[in-house]
Order: structure tokens, then C-alpha cells, then sequence
């Protein structure tokens, strides 16, 4: 850790509570273990997970406090662990800290498992890398779960969101026929540039009359990231023998129509999953629509700021904090 301070900025909690309670700590930077590296955060990620830790609603470990949130970023590693052979000091990185024993990336530094971190791909910079690993490995690992192959007629509820921008991206480099219903009308345009054939307003009401007109033999497949009874009310129009798939945090959670097999996959990393994702990302031209910046030390408005209408991911930018 030769140049890494002892110390660092990070946004954490006291107690479990609202978007106040996020104050801004100087804590130790985390040591680094056999496996592990350390980061120089530039970009952290701010998800509804992070809320939910926030809130108490999401302990995955014995709670200590000051407990910094987060649960994805990108970087610069700065110090690896023993037996860390993939990643050397100097790469740049994207990585979940996702339900991590050390700490989050509301921070200026993160020690992460090596197995949670990937390359930022050619045609990617760190503010969009920042928004990626638990979109992009959520999205994957429900596309996966759905099968989606050369021809796949895909619903995708949720499209214009922080998974689902991504998943339609994915789904399309994957050879699916994407029919996407998105947020407003800047959402439908957002559905539209990165590649959906079809894309909707979730809030009309001709949702099913088009998308009975995309798919008139029925979906092969449904990606659900929202829920609703608008939603719910669409899948019925999912083919017999077709899957639903949809990840935790989706509620109230889909019921699938008779004959039509429900997933859930989640999204934690691993590293065959951080290589499929590159690969794709790889394929073209790639976008993480980043809809709000904010600095390290305004997490907590960063945070309320998910409670509006917004496209993408929001993100903190940590560097020069």
C-alpha cells in the first residue's frame, strides 16, 4: 500500500435511518487479504440497494457502525493481495462491493475480492464504467436464465431503468427482437437510440394491442424490472413453454401464466459472468446512460434523487473529493 494514505473520505451511517443520516467519516482504508485488492474509487455507483442498507432493511452481516454504503464503482487499483494473478497495480477496473465485509464504495479507496472485478472495456470511460457492475451482471444473468439466443422476441418492462438500459443492449448483441416498454416519452427515445426494435411508454394504454402486433404467436421471453398490474397483465402474452425471468427487488414479484416457467436470478458477480459482460460490451458501441452526477459528500441527495423520474444510473464522482 506504498502511497496510499492511512486515511480516507468516505459517506457512511451511525444508525440505520433516512437519506440524513449519511454523514460524511474519516475512516481507516481497509487492509488488503490474500485474494483481495484495493481501489482508488473515481466513480461509485448509487443504487436502491444502497437505500435499503441504508434503511436496515438489507443487513447481509453483523452490523457495525459506522457502516459506509455503496455497492459498485470503478477505479484504480492501487494494491493487490497474495495470489492475485489476473489484475495488477494500475489497472483500471470496474467492481461490486456489493454486501462487502469491508466496507462500500461510498469511500475514496474499497478493498473487493478480485472475483467481483473486471477490465473497463475498450469504448467505456470510468463515468460509465462506474454505473456498470451491478446493472450489467443483473441484466446478464437474467438474460441468461431466459435463453435469449438469435431470434428471441423479448418483452422488456423496465427498459429505459438502470438494469434494463443495459439489458436491452445486451439482449440485442445477443440476437433478441426487443420489444420495450420504458419510462415517458425521453424514456421510449432512450429505448429507441440504444437499439429496441419496438418501444413503448408504460403508461399508455395500448401496450398489449402493440405488443400482441410484435409478437403475434406470443413472446419467447419477458424481462421484468418493474412491477405493477399493468405489467402483470402483459405477461399472459408470454408463448407456452416460454420463461419469465425477473431479479430481487422487483415487487410485487411476477406470477407466470400456466405453462410459462418463472426465474429469478440475481445479480452478484463472478468472474465468467465479468467476461461474458466484456465480451458484449466489446461487440460495438456501448452506452451507460449516466442521468445525475453528484460528489461524494452529497450521497444522501444522490440518494433522494432516485425517488424522481430518471433514466439510467446516477453516480457519485469520488475523485478530487
Amino acid at each position: 500500500m506504498q502511497n496510499t494514505p492511512q486515511q480516507m473520505q468516505t459517506m457512511a451511517v451511525d444508525e440505520f435511518g433516512h437519506a440524513d443520516k449519511l454523514t460524511l467519516h474519516t475512516l481507516p482504508v481497509p487492509m488488503v487479504d490474500a485474494g483481495e485488492v484495493l481501489i482508488r474509487i473515481e466513480i461509485a455507483g448509487v443504487g436502491i440497494w444502497d437505500a435499503m442498507e441504508r434503511e436496515g432493511d438489507l443487513v447481509y452481516n453483523e452490523v457495525h457502525f459506522p457502516r459506509v454504503l455503496g455497492g459498485e464503482c470503478a477505479g484504480t487499483i492501487v494494491a493487490i493481495g497474495d495470489g492475485v494473478e489476473r489484475f495488477a497495480v494500475g489497472d483500471r477496473v470496474y467492481a461490486q462491493s456489493f454486501m462487502n465485509d469491508k466496507g462500500g464504495s461510498y469511500a475514496q479507496y474499497v478493498v473487493v475480492s478480485e472475483k467481483t472485478i473486471a477490465p473497463i472495456p475498450d469504448g467505456l470511460d470510468m463515468l460509465m464504467a462506474g454505473g456498470l457492475p451491478i446493472a450489467g451482471i443483473t441484466a446478464l444473468n437474467n438474460l441468461l436464465a431466459l435463453g435469449i439466443g438469435s431470434e428471441t422476441k423479448l418483452m422488456l418492462w423496465g427498459a429505459s431503468g438502470g438494469v434494463g438500459h443495459v439489458a436491452l443492449q445486451l439482449a440485442k448483441r445477443m440476437g433478441a427482437h426487443v420489444f420495450a416498454i420504458a419510462s415517458g416519452a425521453d424514456g421510449v427515445e432512450l429505448s429507441k437510440q440504444l437499439g429496441a426494435d419496438e418501444a413503448v411508454d408504460g403508461h399508455s394504454d395500448d401496450i398489449a394491442q402493440r405488443a400482441r402486433a410484435f409478437a403475434p404467436d406470443g413472446f419467447d421471453a419477458a424481462l421484468v424490472l418493474v412491477g405493477g398490474d399493468t405489467v402483470q397483465s402483459t405477461l399472459s402474452l408470454v408463448r407456452q413453454g416460454g420463461i419469465v425471468s425477473f431479479p430481487n427487488g422487483v415487487m410485487p414479484e411476477p406470477k407466470a401464466p400456466d405453462g410459462v416457467e418463472l426465474k429469478k436470478a440475481n445479480g452478484f458477480a463472478d468472474p465468467m459472468l465479468l467476461d461474458e459482460l466484456n465480451r458484449l460490451i466489446g461487440i460495438g458501441e456501448f452506452q451507460v446512460h449516466i442521468a445525475q452526477t453528484f460528489g461524494l459528500s452529497e450521497a444522501a441527495q444522490a440518494q433522494d434523487a432516485m425517488k424522481q423520474h430518471y433514466l439510467g444510473k446516477i453516480v457519485l464522482r469520488v475523485s478530487g473529493e
